[in-house]
């Protein structure tokens, strides 16, 4: 799948990709950073038809469906309504306050964090989500124990594209996520989206994100915060058989999961999980 930006417009061969115009938006954009969201929906919700409504109050330039579909919602060269509230330092130590002026916004949709219920999952809605399309992960910036929705092949394939096409175009210096430019706020994309991996891809340098790996024990797998029976657990129950899990490095028989100030080792397929919840904003 190949993009390109023709007149702050996304193109897939000789067309446009659709475009459902948004009245929320605002001035001139000169953008610098690309934010990924999701878009804390379901299949049914149409959300590029949602940004056009005035009475949303938020916008984004693209939305990405589960079936890799492409939506333009607002040119590359307009401001759109996605990042609300936030900040972010550059490699160069420049603060940006407020990215809706610096940035373009990229929706992919996704329940995101999901909750276990009795009989599977569901989405704050309600709604039931297939088992299979759940990983248990802690998010980086901490909170209680969930799921979340993984990202479908499509998706990650028409995003690389689109991202591609877009940091050709423009001076992008730096990929985001929602949740970096206002953490504690905002959950998106959440674990598991694999921004490393996907900077990698759209840079075209090497893959060196975290794996989604699958927990191959009728026993389950217990969780501590050690390598070795001899530490406590983190969880009181184990991890069931076929609980996916997300690990960041291996070597061995053991994992390790970095986060912001220290590394913490686990036995292998081993992990915390965790809850944030959230949605876009003006």
């Amino acid at each position: 799948m190949t993009f390109r930006v023709k007149n702050h417009r996304l193109r897939a061969g000789s067309s446009n990709v659709k475009f459902v115009g948004s009245p929320n938006i605002g001035g001139e954009l000169k953008p610098k950073f690309l934010v990924i969201h999701y878009t804390a929906s379901g299949p049914d919700a149409d959300i590029a038809r949602y940004f056009s409504q005035e009475t949303a109050n938020v916008s984004a330039h693209l939305v990405v469906r589960r079936d890799g579909s492409v939506t333009q919602c607002v040119p590359f060269n307009v401001v759109a309504w996605h990042a609300g509230k936030s900040q972010w330092t550059d490699k160069s130590g420049a603060r940006f306050s407020g990215l809706n002026t610096d940035a373009i916004g990229i929706e992919i949709e996704n329940w995101g964090p999901i909750n276990k219920a009795a009989d599977g999952w569901i989405s704050w809605t309600g709604a039931a989500v297939d088992g299979s399309k759940v990983i248990e992960a802690r998010h980086k910036f901490g909170m209680p124990d969930c799921g979340w929705e993984v990202y479908t092949p499509a998706q990650l394939e028409a995003e690389v594209a689109a991202a591609r096409a877009i940091c050709a175009e423009y001076a992008i210096e730096d990929i985001v996520g929602h949740d970096d430019i206002a953490p504690g706020r905002k959950s998106d994309p959440g674990p598991a989206w694999d921004m490393e991996a996907f900077k990698a891809k759209v840079r075209g340098k090497a893959e060196n994100g975290g794996a989604i790996t699958v927990v191959r024990s009728s026993s389950g797998l217990n969780i501590r915060c050690g390598a070795g029976a001899s530490f406590a657990l983190v969880r009181p129950t184990p991890l069931p058989d076929g609980t996916k899990v997300v690990s960041n490095e291996a070597s061995g028989v053991m994992c390790r999961f970095w986060r912001r100030t220290r590394s913490r080792i686990f036995p292998a397929g081993c992990m915390e999980t965790a809850c944030l919840r959230g949605k876009e904003d003006r």
